[in-house]
């Protein structure tokens, strides 16, 4: 990525940086989920309006997913959620 693209915001001690591809945002999930399951693969990435969401599957053997939602403009977790079971 080059310089000129790295955009962030200064948020506490957190320096919060634009989420403007599905790369960037399936890493900043796959960080996020990895501090508390150690199986984390990432299912689909998409944005809808202003959020990006993404599922990822936590669980070798049986379904079971998370669905993480980050605000593209500052790079914020807005939410997440695990789902045991298929994911709908």
């Amino acid at each position: 990525m080059l310089m000129s693209d790295k955009r962030s915001v200064s948020h506490g001690s957190w320096r919060l940086a634009v989420v403007q591809t599905v790369e960037q945002a399936t890493q900043m999930a796959i960080e996020f989920v990895r501090k508390y399951y150690s199986f984390v693969y990432p299912v689909a990435t998409r944005k809808e309006n202003s959020r990006w969401i993404v599922d990822l599957d936590i669980s070798y053997f049986r379904p079971s997913y998370v669905r993480v939602k980050i605000l593209s403009e500052t790079g914020a977790l807005e939410d997440f959620k695990v789902t045991l079971g298929p994911l709908l």
